[in-house]
């Protein structure tokens, strides 16, 4: 059984964000997907957290250009887990499931278009990932380094306009938040062959809502639930799963 689904900084409802655990609970359940965060370390390589500064999710304080690599891993997330590098999930997932990568607060580092790229070769996933980013330059320059990346401009709602970014950046995916998206605009993508994401689809009635189009790719923290709602032949406990 494979869920048609992304599992949102893994599965993040029941493990850390953007943890080793995390990443390998949603490849387990059978999800086709999962999304993780990127920034670079002090030292240029790319490593897996949301946030910019590490405050939330370690034991320390502080911007994650501001350390090494190897002092990022003395650091510690909650289970006395280490902040993994980007070339860790990638090996993890590989051939098991596709993978997100969300560039983030792309103009704080220098290069990371090409140190995310590099790594993607290095782990030879190029079939097997795409790279979403709110900031639309960073994307372009990613495609100027590669026409064969695959990549998806991140917006809050989906407009008209955006589909001569589409066609400006040759993106195959455009990731958009769930409350941002309009039928018509939705066919018009299935007519371009372009991969809708729907973020962060949570809620039962949310799930409910995007039943009428099963051509989007939905992203969830609640994986289990997501589970149980659309596959609910996996489940005989379908309601206590999902209230």
């Amino acid at each position: 059984m494979t869920i048609r689904g992304i599992g949102h900084r893994g599965y993040p409802a029941k493990y850390p964000e953007n943890t080793m655990s995390s990443f390998q609970a949603a490849i387990e359940l059978g999800f086709t997907h999962i999304e993780l965060d990127v920034h670079l370390s002090k030292d240029g390589i790319p490593v897996v957290m949301h946030d910019y500064k590490i405050d939330r999710m370690t034991d320390g304080v502080g911007e994650i250009r501001d350390y090494t690599l190897s002092e990022l891993q003395e650091f510690s997330i909650e289970k006395n887990e280490k902040i993994p590098t980007l070339e860790e999930v990638l090996r993890l997932a590989k051939n098991q499931v596709i993978v997100s990568i969300e560039m983030k607060n792309t103009k704080l580092y220098d290069s990371v278009e090409e140190k995310v790229f590099e790594m993607i070769q290095k782990v030879g996933m190029i079939e097997q990932v795409y790279v979403i980013s709110f900031d639309h330059k960073s994307l372009a320059k990613l495609r100027e380094l590669s026409s064969e990346v695959k990549i998806g401009p991140l917006v809050n709602k989906l407009r008209r306009s955006h589909f001569r970014l589409i066609e400006k950046l040759d993106a195959s995916y455009i990731a958009v938040k769930h409350d941002g998206l309009k039928e018509k605009y939705v066919n018009r993508c299935e007519g371009l062959g372009i991969q809708v994401v729907a973020w962060t689809v949570n809620s039962v009635e949310q799930m409910q809502r995007f039943k009428k189009y099963p051509s989007v790719l939905v992203t969830t923290d609640e994986l289990e639930k997501y589970k149980a709602y659309h596959y609910p032949d996996t489940s005989s406990k379908l309601q206590k799963v999902i209230v």
